[in-house]
């Protein structure tokens, strides 16, 4: 499965979360802390990773994405 994991940052300081994308299910999966007061805005962050027609997740638990990160089951980190 392809995998790419990227953190992004626009001219306005807004940084797109730390997110994982598995190409192969045309999903990303975007880490979200608890404590974050933002509103997520998955929409914008996929059109800001130039990734259109894949499904947002959001996970809260750091643990949990770290594991899905290193999975090695799901594909090579790029």
């Amino acid at each position: 499965m392809n995998l790419s994991i990227k953190s992004q940052t626009n001219s306005m300081e807004y940084v797109t979360p730390p997110n994982i994308i598995l190409h192969k299910s045309k999903e990303v999966i975007f880490y979200i802390s608890n404590d974050d007061r933002n509103h997520p805005n998955i929409d914008l962050w996929t059109k800001e990773l130039n990734i259109f027609g894949y499904k947002g997740l959001i996970i809260h638990s750091k643990c949990i994405f770290n594991r899905l990160k290193n999975d090695a089951s799901l594909g090579k980190i790029n």
